[in-house]
Formats: C-alpha cells, structure tokens, sequence
C-alpha cells in the first residue's frame, strides 16, 4: 500500500512538472512570437503614410477609381509618403454595405504590401491626403500611346498589383470558356449612362451596329476560336449576342444592369451595383480576361484604360475614337 502511494506521488509529480515544463515552453514561445511581430512592426512608426482617399467622386465607376489612385499613388510616393489606398474610412459607393474592412485589399495589393489595418494598428505618422482625378494620372485624351501605356503598366505592376487569388480565378474561368485556345478577340462596350447622360468630357460610344459589323470583318481575316464579349448594357447585349451565336463568349452568370432610361441616373447609385462586391469583382474577372485577349476591339472607357494596363500587349487593336460629349 505504501509501495502505491509513493508510486502515485511521483507520477503526480511527473505529470505536474510536465505540464509546468509545456506551460513555460508556450510563454516563451508567445514573448517570442510577440517579439517577431513588435520588431517587424516597429518600423511602421517611423515611417511617413499618406492614407490616400478619393473624395471628389465618392460614386464614380471602380476603374475610375483604379486610374486615380494610380495618379495618387505616383503623386505621395514623389512627395516622400507611402501611399495606402483607403475606401473604408469614408463614405463611397464601394462601402455601402458597411463592410469591415478595406474594400480595395479584395482585388489588389497596396503599393509596399502593408494593409490599412496593419498601418493603423502601428504607425504613429499617418496623414489623410485627397486623391484628385487633377492629379496627373492615366488620361482618356492621352493614354493612348506606347510609351504611356508601358510607364503604366509598369508602375501599377510594381504599386498595385491584383490579388492572386483574383488571377487564380481568372485562369480557372479561362480555361472552362476557352479550353486551352489562345486564339480569341476581346471586345468590350459600354452603354447605360454614357449613352443616356452623355456626360461631359467623356468619351462618345459607337454604335453597336458599327461596333458588330467591325468585329465580323475582323474575325474573317483572323478566324478566331472564339469572341469574348463584355458590356454593362443588357439592351447591347441583346443586340450583339445573336450575330455570333456558340462563337461568342461571356462571364456565365454575369450582373447586367437593367437600365432606367428615364431616369437617367449613373450606374453606380444603381442598388444591384452599390456595394456589391460580387459585382465589381465579376467586373475585374472581364477586364483581366480582355487583357488576355490576342486581338481587341472596344470603346474609350475607364475600364478599356484598366485592360490596356494590365494586358502585356495585344496583336491587332481597333479603339474608337469618336471625340467627346
């Protein structure tokens, strides 16, 4: 009996120093932990931020936004700040539905890869600077030429490259429309309120008729496997799919705007549109795929700026030039 009772006290004695021994292994392992993250964060405070936001057009459509921020992130890095893209402290079309965090950081990285969450957590020299569409930015009246095309491309792969898991999905979406043909011609419309506001200073639409009869002349010399069309405008939409029947390609569901012509309000006060994520990201999925188009055909719009920046070049392009409402 005693025998069992010493035997019982050291394995209770074991046990105990087990436990205490795993108890300090977790503290240490944690004050080291906190360590790594205090060291890894402690530079963040001497650091100058510019939380860039753009609020002169806190509706405007989201590649609007893609080519300001570009302007605005060129314009702080210049001034010696790291510029974070902010859509989440102030009111916009982007975060309507009150959400949590940093809607921008969904699609793409910011400029040094440090997250709105993370700079405000640490950093101590933080300022909130206007983004302005006056900054000098990719321009509709200007981008398109070579050179400028490169110096953007270049620079919004270096400061604000897509996510990848956005480029992940794209490939998958890719490769279930085209198989593994490479062979295909991108065309891209816009309609909705570019057609009923006319808005000033942007660029006029062509016609559809035009637009349709141009896309036939161009895949009878080139003989794709396949025409990707995208467009906002289910009434565009519904004229051009017949002509090209199985030939042509769409995002499956897709999001089109049933526009109120009557109203004639801006797409993005649309409710169907106003901070649903699932849409601009569906958004983004088109214009990526365009940019991997071999051939395109489009009409002068923010996101035709997007897809000629982020493509890595196209073989024959057709871009209408048509002046300006």
């Amino acid at each position: 009996m005693i025998r069992y009772k010493t035997f019982d006290f050291y394995r209770k004695f074991i046990i105990l120093f087990i436990l205490m021994a795993n108890i300090i292994i977790i503290i240490k392992f944690y004050k080291n932990i906190n360590k790594v993250i205090t060291q890894k964060n402690k530079h963040l405070f001497q650091k100058k931020f510019a939380f860039i936001r753009r609020l002169d057009c806190p509706n405007c459509g989201f590649f609007s936004f893609y080519i300001v921020h570009l302007g605005c992130i060129n314009k702080y890095l210049l001034e010696g700040y790291i510029p974070i893209v902010d859509l989440q402290s102030f009111n916009n079309v982007y975060n309507k539905n009150n959400i949590s965090n940093n809607p921008w950081e969904l699609f793409f990285y910011q400029p040094f890869n440090y997250s709105l969450y993370e700079v405000k957590k640490y950093a101590k020299n933080i300022t909130y600077l206007n983004c302005s569409a006056k900054f000098y930015r990719p321009n509709e009246r200007t981008f398109y030429n070579i050179s400028i095309i490169n110096f953007w491309h270049n620079f919004a792969k270096k400061y604000m490259p897509v996510r990848e898991n956005i480029i992940y999905e794209t490939k998958t979406i890719m490769e279930k429309l085209f198989k593994k043909s490479k062979n295909i011609l991108g065309v891209k419309l816009r309609g909705t309120d570019y057609l009923a506001k006319r808005p000033k200073d942007h660029p006029i639409q062509p016609k559809v008729e035009q637009v349709i009869s141009d896309v036939k002349s161009m895949d009878n010399r080139n003989k794709y496997d396949f025409i990707f069309f995208t467009t906002e405008d289910e009434i565009i939409r519904h004229k051009f799919q017949p002509e090209f029947k199985d030939k042509l390609k769409m995002l499956n569901p897709n999001i089109y705007v049933e526009y109120n012509f009557t109203k004639r309000a801006f797409i993005t006060l649309n409710e169907k549109i106003i901070g649903n994520i699932e849409y601009i990201k569906n958004y983004l999925f088109n214009i990526l795929i365009l940019s991997k188009c071999l051939d395109i055909i489009a009409s002068r719009a923010s996101g035709t700026i997007g897809v000629f920046i982020l493509t890595n070049g196209f073989r024959n392009v057709k871009i209408y030039d048509l002046g300006y409402y």
